[in-house]
């Protein structure tokens, strides 16, 4: 007589064919069973009491037969035969068996996921989910069989143009949530020119709507105010027809929104527009108030020019607008005679007395607020960030400071006309204070044209500032002092206001913790008479772009309490040199961490016959990156007696890791990576009059070999390794390893060895170096292939192609060359090249295998840029042609070549480089390689987005 069974979790594979006597089961539960592939048939449908039914993240092979003799499993059709169930949870991967009348409108409670796009992870609050993948046309059939849908995912789904007149001509009245992705014939989410009622939409707080390329309208025609009014959170990219989100006939805004992001939309021209009679006057309008906006993102829109816009709604009005676009109206203009031409983005017609977040990229605006706003407009604004607004001459009107109260966080980059941070105003003249009270963390990247925070005399103090990056900014001195400047003044250097620094050194350094400089800078702050204890309270430093060849270890001593030193993008030889060691060596003991990153000029980071000992003793993390030319990681009598983690990716020249020596040294070490060091032979290199005996790691947890060529063992001398701590281990395309360890070896917690990233079951065979001798005969392919997940109109990943963001996403079995760099959408595409000195350039794609048939797609803006990048790729042995379209500023490069170098070549030449996917060209056809790696780009595009 049991009513209730949960196998919740469990490892069970088979159901036995005995539950079927379980006929009093009201509730069974086999949630998150992962390996069950088989039900027994007819069990299901014998449980004729059951009520409730959990079968989430379970992979039962349904059968497609139905009720048929002879089955071996389950059929979707026993469900049917369950007519007291009212709760369902179930994933359905395969669309194609799913029969017709499978649901039953008496489903109070439900999560059903159709298709193989869905993730069964995720909190959902509602208790009526439905997400589906079809590639039929019967979507609408579903729908109609469940009531009261609360969250709708749609994927594809063929045949639907508009959503709600389509699917529920009721108007979807319970609906909370709606996402529609992936969907090349809709065209309007709601056509209430079709449709007879007007209330739409009543109870959703949640629009998201990603890759809808045809989408024209989100609303066509007018709805009640009723509709959408509850809204609080929309989300649309990759929409590239649409032109705005709504259209109001009405002024009154959505009062509940709460965070709004739309990203890539080639034709946005405005947010929100709002209709208006012929005889009011636009300066009378009622604002637009929305009170609960606390996040607004706004990126790569290059035909967006503003936040909203008003027109007139009469015919003669209506024919005056077409008029107007079909002409050549500047975008920044609105299109009514009686309002102003040049508008702001944002001006006071639109409230937003809540925002905190606020970030704008690639959009096509001379000026983000107008002159003299009230408080309200900013009174709550935490985080800023305006990356690649190419138009914009400054940020604030100085008049909006005092506004920014509440500001922690500011980031400018890439706005290549920027000349100020702060805009002057007509008619001031005395000297000005801007105090930015919160700001924790200001970064200033890539401003070619920066040349003063403010063109008149000012101060500007930043008392809680603890982390600044500035780099990029060429025409700007960073630093002066209150001594240096009162100096200059007297000396009548100072007379031109432009020349004067962005900071004084006294108001930006009382708490920074972190900072990131060029090398010009470093240098300045090393020839400037500062106080040396102005940066006491300094942690985290990071150069970049050092044309130096010997790192200044001098610079060292104004940073009293540092403990994280990274060095990128620079061309040292040699990073410690002996003498400066000697001189320094107190002030290193310090240093717990050291990152260096695509310094190709670099042999050594200590030589052989360094005083390693100050350096060396406190460090706790050493990671090195794209160091092509290092030879030697550190000197035989290296000792790393605190050592946590060690990372080297892409070292080509180094042959071996460390000495035995070293090795024993590392009592603390608990992680180690090792990848693409193509001549690395061997982790731990013997030593000659040294005793071969036991090395311990009695910490390591995890190791990672990963892409080493030519790695024939961990050690080949005859020492006894122990591993007491390891219980990760992978092994990934490491061709030549045949053997682990030659001699006793004891890894007492480990339990498998992976040969990838992605949910494939580790081997094990007792020992590791049998287990390393078995993964040799059974090797994998050296690319694994992919699961997309993206639309099935993707061509099917092939073992040389893999998405390159690699992240927990338990359904893509993607790894990558390198950690992503960036988060962010493909670098900005906006519809006017950047200005020549502010190279954006963005790698789609590239091939991963050395000396192959390979094609990069490069998205690059500015003609500087270009003419840099072909340069930079022309040089390289193997390049067959190199193409731009002028259409979308594509550069394409297709040749034999090896694209490890080349990726590394232009990161560091032009910075602002993000990978995004892999494929190989088409031996026979360039233009059919080319539609491949697109297609490519648009899987890796989607796996991130759901990363």
């Amino acid at each position: 007589k049991l009513e209730i069974l949960s196998l919740v979790d469990s490892n069970i594979e088979q159901l036995p064919e005995e539950m079927a006597q379980l006929t009093q089961l009201r509730l069974f539960d086999l949630s998150g069973c992962s390996k069950l592939k088989v039900i027994p048939p007819n069990l299901l449908s014998g449980l004729s009491r059951l009520e409730d039914l959990y079968m989430g993240n379970t992979s039962v092979k349904w059968e497609f037969e139905g009720l048929n003799v002879g089955r071996s499993n389950a059929s979707l059709q026993e469900l049917k035969l369950l007519s007291h169930l009212t709760t369902l949870e179930i994933q359905i991967c395969d669309a194609m068996i799913l029969p017709k009348g499978l649901f039953s409108k008496k489903l109070e409670r439900y999560k059903i996921f159709i298709g193989d796009e869905w993730d069964w992870s995720g909190n959902y609050k509602n208790k009526r989910v439905l997400k589906l993948k079809l590639y039929t046309s019967n979507v609408d059939e579903v729908i109609m069989q469940l009531k009261g849908i609360e969250e709708l995912y749609l994927d594809e789904v063929p045949g639907i143009k508009n959503v709600l007149y389509d699917l529920d001509i009721e108007g979807f009245l319970q609906l909370k949530h709606l996402h529609v992705q992936n969907n090349p014939f809709i065209l309007f989410i709601v056509d209430s020119m079709a449709w007879v009622r007007y209330n739409a939409f009543l109870l959703l707080e949640s629009l998201v709507l990603h890759n809808l390329i045809h989408l024209e309208k989100i609303c066509l025609g007018q709805l009640r105010a009723e509709s959408f009014y509850k809204l609080k959170i929309i989300k649309v990219r990759n929409c590239d027809k649409l032109k705005n989100i709504f259209s109001f006939s009405f002024v009154r805004g959505l009062p509940q929104l709460q965070t709004l992001n739309v990203i890539n939309c080639k034709n946005m021209k405005e947010i929100f527009t709002v209709g208006r009679e012929n005889d009011v006057d636009c300066h009378e309008v009622d604002k637009i108030e929305f009170s609960q906006l606390h996040s607004l993102t706004l990126k790569f829109l290059p035909q967006l020019t503003s936040f909203y816009s008003q027109v007139k709604t009469s015919a003669a009005s209506q024919t005056r607008l077409k008029e107007l676009s079909t002409h050549t109206l500047p975008r920044e203009v609105i299109l009514e005679d009686e309002c102003d031409t040049l508008m702001p983005f944002f001006n006071e017609k639109v409230v937003f007395p809540n925002l905190e977040t606020l970030e704008l990229c690639a959009i096509s605006t001379e000026k983000i607020w107008c002159n003299q706003l009230a408080a309200v407009y900013s009174q709550n604004l935490t985080r800023l960030i305006v990356h690649g607004c190419e138009k914009l001459k400054y940020l604030f009107p100085s008049s909006m400071i005092r506004n920014f109260v509440q500001l922690e966080h500011l980031e400018i980059c890439y706005c290549s006309s920027l000349e100020s941070i702060v805009g002057k105003e007509s008619g001031e003249e005395a000297t000005t204070t801007f105090v930015f009270p919160k700001v924790t963390f200001l970064k200033l990247w890539n401003l070619s044209e920066l040349k003063t925070f403010y063109p008149g005399t000012h101060t500007s103090k930043w008392p809680m500032l603890k982390k600044l990056e500035v780099y990029g900014c060429d025409k700007v001195k960073i630093f002066t002092s209150r001594f240096l400047r009162f100096q200059e003044i007297n000396e009548g250097q100072f007379d031109i206001p432009t020349q004067q620094a962005l900071f004084l050194v006294e108001k930006v350094t009382s708490k920074l913790e972190e900072l990131k400089l060029s090398g010009k800078d470093i240098a300045m702050i090393c020839q400037s008479q500062f106080p040396k204890h102005i940066f006491r309270n300094l942690k985290n430093l990071e150069v970049v772009n050092d044309e130096s060849e010997n790192f200044r270890i001098g610079f060292l001593e104004r940073f009293h309490n540092l403990e994280k030193l990274e060095l990128r993008w620079s061309s040292y030889k040699e990073i410690f040199s002996n003498e400066e060691i000697v001189e320094h060596a107190e002030m290193l003991t310090q240093v717990k961490s050291l990152k260096l990153w695509e310094l190709s000029d670099l042999m050594y980071i200590w030589k052989q016959d360094s005083k390693l000992d100050s350096i060396t003793e406190n460090l706790e993390s050493l990671e090195v990156w794209w160091c092509e030319n290092l030879i030697n990681l550190v000197p035989s009598s290296a000792s790393f007696k605190n050592l946590t983690t060690l990372e080297l990716w892409y070292c080509q020249r180094l042959m071996n890791l460390v000495t035995s020596s070293t090795a024993k040294s590392l009592v603390c070490l608990t992680k180690l990576r090792i990848d693409g060091c193509r001549m690395l032979t061997e982790i731990i290199s013997k030593e000659e009059d040294v005793a071969e005996d036991e090395i311990v790691f009695s910490k390591l947890k995890w190791v990672s070999l990963e892409r080493l060529e030519n790695l024939t063992s961990f050690c080949s001398g005859n020492y006894t390794l122990k591993f007491p701590s390891l219980e990760d281990l992978f092994v990934i395309e490491c061709p030549k390893m045949k053997i682990f360890s030659h001699r006793v070896l004891s890894t007492p917690r480990l339990r498998e060895v992976r040969q990838n990233w992605g949910l494939y079951k580790g081997c094990w065979e007792g020992d590791l170096n049998t287990t390393i001798q078995q993964l040799q005969k059974n090797e994998l392919p050296l690319l694994l292939p992919i699961a997309s997940s993206s639309s099935s109109l993707a061509a099917p990943t092939t073992g040389n192609q893999v998405p390159l963001n690699l992240s927990g996403n338990r359904k893509t079995q993607s790894f990558s060359l390198q950690p992503p760099l960036r988060t962010t959408s493909p670098t900005f595409s906006s519809g006017k090249p950047a200005a020549d000195n502010n190279p954006s350039l963005s790698l789609s794609s590239c091939s991963t295998r050395t000396k192959q048939k390979a094609v990069l797609k490069l998205e690059i803006h500015g003609e500087k840029a270009r003419q840099k990048a072909f340069s930079i790729v022309s040089k390289f042995t193997g390049v067959l042609s190199i193409l731009f379209d002028p259409k979308d500023k594509k550069m394409i490069v297709i040749g034999d070549i090896d694209a490890v170098p080349v990726v590394r070549k232009l990161r560091k030449q032009l910075c602002a480089t993000e990978l995004v996917s892999i494929g190989p060209a088409n031996e026979h056809d360039n233009e059919e390689g080319e539609r491949n790696i697109e297609e490519s780009k648009n899987n890796a595009d989607e796996t991130q987005k759901q990363v």
